[in-house]
């Protein structure tokens, strides 16, 4: 518990959540379809969402790294935010991760959203590993749920595997102690 919001970190499939008002899933600079875990999403999602990817890429040119926007959430929940995560070697990626994982929430918290799922941004096509998502998006939430926060009161992380599990468990209770 931060500020009366959970933190809580699980082993579980992305696109089978129901109890979360959005989700966040990674994207590149062009909201195009990419990666599994974002090609999964949209297509469970469905076709709208890609279309409102569209309509905001026709507004602007890019999304910034560390930058997040977000839709409707289709089929799945009320609203997806898409990030655009760091990949290594690209300079200040602990910075990126961090402002990826800070903009999401600072989105959702202005939408008014009460829970949010994230997975650990960067890991799948980005090549960062699980203790280095931990030790960054962790304290962030943390952060803002305790400095900045006004809705969200669940803010959780799904994972793919019981060793990335015990990764962020372990940021977790060094946070939270």
């Amino acid at each position: 518990m931060v500020n009366n919001s959970i933190i809580e970190i699980f082993v579980g499939d992305l696109t089978n959540i129901e109890l979360y008002d959005a989700i966040v899933i990674p994207t590149n600079s062009r909201l195009l379809p990419s990666g599994n875990l974002r090609c999964k999403v949209l297509k469970n999602a469905g076709t709208q969402v890609q279309v409102e990817c569209n309509r905001i890429m026709n507004r602007i040119t890019q999304i910034s790294v560390g930058s997040s926007v977000m839709t409707s959430g289709g089929n799945l929940v009320q609203y997806i935010i898409h990030t655009h995560g760091p990949r290594p070697g690209q300079g200040n990626e602990g910075k990126k991760l961090m402002l990826a994982t800070w903009n999401s929430l600072k989105l959702a918290d202005e939408k008014g959203i009460k829970s949010i799922v994230f997975p650990p941004i960067s890991r799948e096509m980005r090549g960062f590993t699980a203790k280095i998502c931990a030790e960054t998006m962790l304290p962030t939430i943390k952060k803002y749920l305790s400095e900045k926060n006004s809705n969200l009161s669940n803010v959780s992380i799904c994972l793919d595997t019981e060793a990335d599990h015990k990764e962020f468990k372990l940021i977790l209770d060094k946070i939270t102690e």
